[in-house]
């Protein structure tokens, strides 16, 4: 066994691992990167959409232009079809029409609508926000490439096989073999995990959400016709998703003749029927068994030549799961390693890049700025990406609680598990409650996108730029004294990191401190209306859940700082002002205090 010694072992060559070791490449050339990908680029992988935001990511990797150079379909939304009714709904073009096709398929053509109005901004977005579908074996093949063109050394066929610790219980070292047989040990200060589901660190130490707990079988089509068109042109499309009685179905070209189709449904589904069936009559028999699928599917063949091995489908554990702590003393998760989400919103590759990109920006700022506590650096990683995950997760679980379109077993029993996410609205209005503030939208999902989404939903043509800052509390100028204060969930004052958007791009991150949550189910809310707030305030924080009305708090915040640390009324300013964000994240709840009768 040989053994050598560089910087930072990155154990995945996947995106999340990639996405890392390019972004280090770029900002820090002088740190010796080795990336361990157990298998040869290209390879197959499931999950081929991504989001709007991760676009400011790809400009950073200088992978922006290619990507959007033609070779991948511009992916211009998401069109559902969740519901009773059966009418679909765009989650960026609400401007819908049918086109029929003589066979008498209906084809959704997205006519797009102009943001002008509701960005205020003379910037006409004639074609707003856009993503892309991708063919992952071609996608991590670039970022795999572009990661060694900028100096990390990526050795495929190479896996990880021991992590090692030192008495400390610090990353010391990671083992690894090759396919050929040889065997070595690379001792490093410094591990990123991205090694997927395979939880390389973290795999022992995870949780996974009962209601999540779901099935996926894919394949790849040819002689499919597209769902949805953009402007009539097979140039665009939007992922189509549609529910049926034991779930439902993803159906996403990739390509001009090559459609990602899956069918999920949930495991114990799984268990009780379908897994005695062979798995492509399933598949074909939910595909077939969607109306608006069906016609799409007369003359499709599935391919043999995408997935390994042969195969036409796969099957895949699609269970919601999180690593407990997506950090440790030498040593960071990023990707699916760290946290995986149902894929319904599409965000499991765009979480994959920006955590790397993250993971990437936390290493750079922690090695430079030295004078910072690097551990709280780290949580700060940690709690942006279940921040992003959770707004996603939140979201997905609003959409599975609100679809009533069957009354079957699978949808019975996702409502009873998942109670919290079960509103008495149909999916339409759940949806817009959701994105409209009743827990922040997934920055993922931008305003330019959803302000016409909320617009067409809601029936109105109000100003809704404004509900993503509305929080409902009173006036700013309305004393909040007399009110009371409940906390909704513990949260803390804790180190905040995110890149500066107002200068050029350095591979440093803005450091200051905010409340966060200590609860994962309020991860989502991480990332509402930050505000910067002194770490002074940490006693006053921590006392809030003392007191029931907020002047009493005031009252006593001055005496909870250091003697002669401010002045009282400057004490108590600041400490209104921390009610009031903690009421804008949703930790706090203020109502009017019940009036004291006169005996």
């Amino acid at each position: 066994m040989r053994t050598e010694a560089r910087d930072v072992v990155v154990i995945g060559g996947g995106p999340a691992g990639t996405s890392f070791a390019i972004t280090l490449g770029k900002y820090a050339p002088e740190v010796r990167v080795t990336v361990l990908e157990a298998d040869r680029h290209p390879r197959y992988h499931v999950g081929e959409s991504t989001v709007p935001v991760i676009n400011s990511v790809f400009r950073d990797l200088g992978l922006f232009d290619l990507l959007y150079d033609g070779r991948f379909v511009r992916k211009m939304g998401v069109t559902f079809v969740w519901g009773k009714d059966r009418e679909p709904w765009d989650a960026d073009y609400l401007q819908i029409e049918k086109l029929p096709h003589g066979d008498g398929t209906d084809v959704i053509n997205v006519l797009g609508q102009d943001f002008t109005e509701l960005l205020r901004t003379e910037r006409v977005r004639d074609i707003p926000l856009t993503a892309i579908n991708v063919r992952r074996a071609e996608f991590d093949h670039l970022l795999c490439e572009q990661a060694r063109r900028l100096g990390a050394e990526v050795r495929e066929g190479t896996r990880a096989t021991r992590l090692v610790r030192d008495a400390a219980g610090a990353v010391a070292a990671v083992e690894w073999a090759d396919e050929a047989g040889a065997t070595g040990r690379i001792e490093t200060p410094f591990v990123l995990d991205a090694s997927g589901l395979r939880a390389f660190c973290t795999g022992a130490d995870r949780e996974y959400d009962p209601a999540m707990a779901n099935f996926a079988v894919n394949g790849y089509l040819s002689g499919a016709d597209w769902k949805v068109l953009f402007r009539g042109r097979k140039d665009a499309t939007t992922v189509f998703i549609a529910s049926i009685e034991e779930g439902w179905i993803w159906y996403i070209p990739v390509g001009d003749d090559l459609i990602s189709v899956g069918v999920v449904t949930r495991t114990e589904h799984f268990k009780r029927g379908v897994a005695a069936l062979d798995l492509e009559a399933f598949f074909w028999g939910a595909l077939r068994g969607c109306r608006e699928i069906e016609p799409l599917i007369r003359r499709a063949h599935l391919r043999d030549d995408v997935m390994p091995g042969g195969r036409r489908v796969a099957a895949h554990k699609d269970w919601t799961g999180w690593a407990r702590s997506p950090i440790g003393p030498g040593w960071a998760a990023a990707g699916d390693a760290a946290i995986f989400v149902d894929p319904i919103l599409s965000s499991g590759l765009t979480l994959a890049v920006q955590s790397g990109h993250r993971a990437a920006y936390t290493y750079n700022t922690a090695r430079k700025r030295p004078e910072l506590d690097a551990a709280a650096l780290w949580q700060a990683y940690a709690d942006f990406i279940r921040g992003e995950a959770g707004s996603y997760l939140t979201l997905a679980r609003y959409f599975y609680g609100n679809n009533t379109a069957s009354d079957s077993v699978h949808w019975q029993a996702w409502r009873l598990v998942n109670g919290r996410g079960r509103l008495d609205l149909d999916p339409r209005a759940a949806f817009t409650m959701a994105t409209a503030g009743f827990f922040p939208t997934p920055k993922a999902i931008s305003v330019e996108i959803m302000a016409p989404l909320l617009r067409g939903l809601a029936g109105t043509d109000a100003d809704l730029f404004n509900i993503y800052h509305d929080d409902g509390l009173p006036p700013a100028d309305l004393d909040l004294d007399p009110m009371a204060m409940a906390v909704a969930t513990p949260f803390h004052l804790a180190l905040r990191t995110q890149p500066d958007e107002h200068k050029a791009a350095d591979g440093l991150l803005t450091v200051f401190h905010d409340l966060v949550p200590d609860a994962f189910d309020f991860a989502h809310r991480t990332q509402a209306n930050p505000c910067r707030m002194a770490p002074a305030l940490a006693p006053v924080v921590e006392a809030m859940s003392r007191f029931g009305r907020v002047g009493d708090l005031v009252a006593a915040a001055p005496a909870l700082l250091p003697p002669g640390f401010a002045e009282p009324d400057a004490v108590r300013a600041s400490t209104r002002a921390l009610v009031r964000n903690a009421a804008r994240k949703g930790f706090v709840t203020l109502t009017p205090a019940p009036r004291l009768e006169a005996p």
